[in-house]
């Protein structure tokens, strides 16, 4: 802008004149121009924009982005947004996230931004998608902090040992099948046997302790979900919902677990304990081997891709106990799987299996006979819980396990019509008595001192078998009442310190004693 004269259009006349009053102020608009360009370095804003070449079923094949990465998410036209989840020469494979499916010729941009979610206080309580937007007519969570959706597991020296119980309220897991803070817990059975009543149970059982509980519901209905809400709701639990219903995109599904994992490792790594329920992984692995087939992977067994495995370890592993110069938070993980037709060999069921720490098998001709949870105990194990167990529970259920076993065995030998010695009717009776004990109201996970009082009740078989096989859960519920009214300071010492001494022992049969006797379930000269 270096000129003498300002010309200035007369659009009265159609004519240029000339105005010498502007040449100075030209003058000095130049001269700063000119000092500016010397004193602020030249930039370029550089953006990769690519374009869909081709898309079916929320799969897109997208060239002219040469600088993507892997997990990277992508601009999609306006308002949609993909993950990048394959690369290839001059070809990027993504699945849509959000926004409305895109034709061929829309133009994708890149901005250098990993996969993320919003983690922290403010997503307690609510129920979210995958990428942290609201499901529950709220306001979208204002976060301050933002957390990678994909991060490496911690590593060994970041961990410590399991010590710390996790109360399930479950009478039958807590004594069997003990699960402690920091563990991996697969709960597999067939469709409709209760799993994620199981895993509902567990997460009431927090209302009092503290634990944050985060619920990943993969391809569940979302009547479903929002009834989880309200019970969760209702109990005062400190929680958080991840949901990507039956009806999202295979997208969403794929996601949900790792960021429902992500929203919890940000308590973990504060100090806190958290819970998490994948509910369920099958309908993950199904989402991931629709997503792969699109891609054009080759398929292994079953149709899923050969990383399904990798898929589902990389996810389980972060669940972990920090060790003290880490916080010494706790994730706690119970993955669901569905099995088909009770078969356990199956291909996704024995992965997981592999991966956690121990099983729980729900069978379906326990839950058919109104065993709830109908968990066998012939193929259910936990391999790390039972150092977590609390004093109190292990000092009465130390053979609990090995000894229902036994009684299923011998009730299925018994159904062959053959005479049994009195030593072996006596079992019998009292192992369904006993099965009768560990069965669980749904939505009524029990306290600790419950499950003690329970427990006595089992180690004291002429208490017991008095008491009528139909009238055994109403005496139990009796009990439970009585004796904590009887012994309030046996209550706290056992909800506090989780122990239970010999003393303590003897005075909650001697008060079952008394309350059986006057209810006339037994005599007293039979009382022990």
């Amino acid at each position: 802008m270096r000129c003498a004269v300002w010309r200035v259009s007369c659009w009265k006349g159609h004519r240029s004149v000339t105005d010498p009053a502007l040449h100075g102020l030209v003058t000095l608009v130049s001269e700063a121009l000119t000092r500016s360009g010397e004193t602020l370095p030249p930039w370029v804003r550089v953006r990769d924009e690519g374009r869909v070449l081709s898309v079916a079923d929320g799969v897109m094949r997208i060239g002219g982005l040469p600088n993507a990465a892997a997990e990277e998410v992508l601009h999609v036209g306006a308002d949609g947004r993909a993950l990048v989840l394959g690369l290839e020469p001059g070809v990027i494979h993504a699945v849509l996230l959000a926004g409305s499916q895109p034709r061929q010729g829309t133009a994708v941009r890149s901005v250098g931004e990993i996969a993320q979610v919003p983690v922290g206080d403010v997503l307690l309580g609510r129920v979210v998608d995958p990428l942290g937007l609201p499901l529950d007519g709220g306001a979208k969570p204002n976060a301050h902090a933002w957390r990678p959706v994909h991060r490496p597991a911690p590593q060994i020296h970041e961990r410590a040992a399991i010590r710390r119980p996790l109360h399930t309220g479950t009478l039958a897991i807590d004594a069997m099948f003990p699960i402690g803070r920091g563990q991996r817990q697969l709960i597999v059975g067939d469709e409709g046997t209760g799993k994620t009543s199981i895993a509902l149970d567990a997460m009431l059982a927090q209302r009092h302790t503290g634990v944050i509980c985060v619920y990943v519901a993969v391809g569940r209905r979302r009547d479903e979900v929002a009834r989880i809400q309200h019970a969760l709701a209702n109990s005062g639990v400190r929680h958080v919902i991840v949901a990507a219903a039956a009806d999202e995109s295979a997208g969403q599904r794929y996601l949900s677990p790792y960021a429902g994992c992500a929203m919890a490792e940000a308590f973990t790594e504060r100090g806190e304990d958290v819970l998490v329920i994948y509910d369920d992984l099958s309908a993950h692995a199904v989402a991931w081997r629709e997503l792969s087939l699109l891609m054009r992977r080759p398929p292994g067994r079953e149709a899923y891709p050969g990383d399904i495995f990798y898929q589902h370890a990389r996810l389980l592993e972060r669940a972990t106990q920090l060790s003290p110069e880490r916080g010494g938070g706790s994730l706690t993980a119970l993955p669901l799987a569905v099995l088909e037709s009770g078969r356990i060999a199956g291909y996704i069921p024995t992965n997981l299996i592999s991966i956690t720490d121990g099983q729980l098998v729900l069978s379906q001709e326990l839950f058919a006979a109104g065993d709830k949870p109908a968990i066998d105990a012939r193929l259910s194990v936990s391999r790390v819980g039972g150092k977590a167990q609390p004093q109190a529970i292990s000092a009465l259920a130390s053979k609990l396990r090995l000894d229902f076993a036994g009684f299923l065995e011998l009730e299925a030998f018994s159904r062959l019509g053959t005479r049994l010695e009195p030593v072996a009717q006596r079992r019998l009776d009292q192992g369904r008595r006993v099965r009768r004990l560990l069965r669980a109201p749904r939505l009524s996970p029990l306290s600790l001192f419950d499950e003690v009082v329970r427990l006595c009740w089992v180690n004291a078989p002429d208490l017991l078998l008095p008491v009528p096989e139909a009238e055994v859960e109403q005496v139990a519920i009796d009990l439970c009442q009585h004796v904590a009214a009887a012994l309030p300071a046996v209550v706290l010492a056992v909800t506090r310190d989780a122990v239970l001494n010999d003393a303590d022992r003897r005075a909650i049969v001697l008060r079952m004693t008394t309350h059986l006797t006057a209810r006339g379930w037994i005599k007293r000269a039979d009382a022990p």
